[in-house]
């Protein structure tokens, strides 16, 4: 089983596989274009002397250069490396010495920064540079590497929201698994969708989004090398008319803030809205429905399970849930020694799956705190629904413990976010009169701050018991968040407490 191999078995070699839509570049590669430049890869690879099992760094802007070489890699029976395009240009030596990546293909500034380190390949913005040429070297003539069903297939890193990237290694099943059971069974993809994500291909959301599930199924992907601008965003919306969008919540609030008047009519042809990334907040979901006429699909996976495990339904989502378990996997919530709890009894949340990743590169000690038995802990808290959906309680990490209780900050977020004036809100938790943990509640307004404090007050006191209503609001001009738009409460709880 070679997963790219399996990537790109459906579809003609005439139908349109990759269309890139970027501010300064636009082009449509074909299904056999594609085909053929991943073989080509492969055997350049293969040539410049890269065998099976060993790395190839990739850092790439969204293009068909990244999938070419991401492909190629697999199809060679060696193991992409999948790296942030967000890095300054000299935090890649520390990746590669880690990985031991027998080869890089990058940027000309990325290549720069390394010096003389490796064998290196260069992407320009328009598409030139040596990694065409040493495909232009190659007859499309290789033939996939014979990988185990168990064989790395690709690494991604980690976010590093809680210390040090850690690199994560996927197996060919893996790849293969999310395609057969999120893809299709979830999405139901098909060969005439086309699909588009805001996230970019070195997150895992944004791999399975936009190469995994499109191109199995022999559909259509657009792929923006640009970063997320609203705007830019509706441009695409409206000029290729996907029918899959996937976005994060941070992203749909900027879209609905920034809506054109329209909007409505740009979305008629997108069948499935689907965001994860981050917990959904209930008015997000509410404001996208009443103004759009769209559910938004919640769902919850991690880069160490590859994509979604856990998936609203078209027709059936419920705010403040992320959905029932995707065909294919268990998940559970279980207590401190790993017994699953009663139906309604908050614990922590597990899940076993063909793409559960196969540990973390040279990190025996976490591996072993979160992978074990086929199952992996995801350091969520969360709670299991009467109709088989899970609420998602917050990292267990960010619980907080106030006056003997546990309060859950998504839960506090939900009430704040519904009040007139908020856009956005983070809470955590902080020292208070005596040292006593207090909730605090940080706002960004739209510029409605008059009794906005006031306002806060009442709404969490009318939908909120004691313990979980916040102590303190602190109105902040922006929230710390990551690439991907995930709340830094690490770096908020900093903020309170310097201030």
């Amino acid at each position: 089983m070679n997963a790219a191999e399996e990537l790109l078995r459906a579809g003609d070699d005439g139908d349109a596989a990759i269309r890139v839509h970027g501010e300064a570049r636009r082009l449509t590669m074909t299904r056999g274009e594609l085909r053929r430049g991943v073989r080509q890869a492969a055997a350049a690879f293969a040539n410049l002397g890269v065998y099976e099992e060993q790395r190839v760094l990739v850092a790439l802007p969204d293009g068909p250069e990244a999938v070419c070489a991401v492909l190629g890699a697999m199809w060679n029976g060696s193991v992409p490396v999948v790296l942030s395009t967000f890095l300054a240009s000299d935090g890649y030596a520390a990746f590669l010495e880690e990985s031991r990546a027998r080869a890089v293909v990058t940027t000309e500034a990325v290549a720069r920064a390394l010096g003389g380190a490796t064998l290196v390949l260069t992407v320009h913005a328009d598409g030139s540079g040596t990694f065409r040429d040493a495909l232009a070297r190659e007859p499309a003539s290789a033939e996939p590497f014979p990988t185990h069903a168990d064989d790395p297939a690709l690494w991604l890193y980690s976010s590093g929201t809680t210390g040090r990237p850690k690199g994560i290694v996927h197996l060919h099943r893996g790849v293969c698994g999310v395609v057969a059971t999120y893809g299709a069974q979830v999405l139901g993809t098909r060969r005439d969708d086309v699909a588009y994500a805001t996230s970019k291909l070195f997150f895992a959301y944004g791999l399975g989004a936009s190469v995994l599930f499109p191109l199995a199924a022999g559909a259509t992907t657009v792929l923006a090398p640009d970063p997320f601008v609203p705007a830019r965003t509706w441009r695409i919306l409206a000029e290729e008319g996907p029918s899959l969008f996937f976005s994060v919540p941070s992203a749909y609030r900027a879209l609905l803030e920034h809506a054109p008047p329209d909007a409505r009519a740009l979305l008629a042809g997108v069948r499935r809205l689907v965001s994860a990334g981050e917990g959904l907040p209930e008015a997000l979901f509410s404001a996208w429905k009443e103004r759009f006429g769209l559910e938004i699909q919640d769902g919850l996976g991690a880069t160490e399970t590859l994509h979604i495990f856990l998936s609203a339904r078209p027709g059936a989502c419920r705010p403040g849930t992320v959905g029932r378990p995707v065909p294919g996997y268990e998940v559970e919530v279980v207590d401190e020694r790993g017994v699953p709890v009663a139906g309604g009894e908050p614990g922590c949340l597990r899940v076993r799956g063909d793409s559960v990743a196969a540990g973390y590169w040279q990190r025996r000690d976490a591996t072993a705190r979160a992978f074990g038995g086929g199952w992996f802990t995801t350091g969520d808290r969360a709670v299991q629904e009467p109709d088989g959906a899970f609420r998602i309680l917050g990292r267990s990490d960010d619980m907080l413990k106030v006056s003997g209780q546990w309060v859950s900050p998504l839960d506090v977020e939900a009430v704040v976010l519904g009040v007139a004036g908020v856009r956005d809100c983070g809470v955590v938790g902080a020292a208070g009169d005596g040292g006593l943990t207090e909730v605090v509640a940080c706002v960004v307004t739209d510029g409605e701050a008059a009794d906005l404090c006031a306002r806060i007050d009442v709404e969490c006191g009318a939908r909120l018991p004691r313990h979980q209503r916040p102590k303190r609001i602190v109105v902040v001009e922006t929230l710390p968040r990551t690439p991907t738009g995930k709340l830094q409460r690490f770096a908020l709880r900093g903020l309170v407490q310097r201030g």
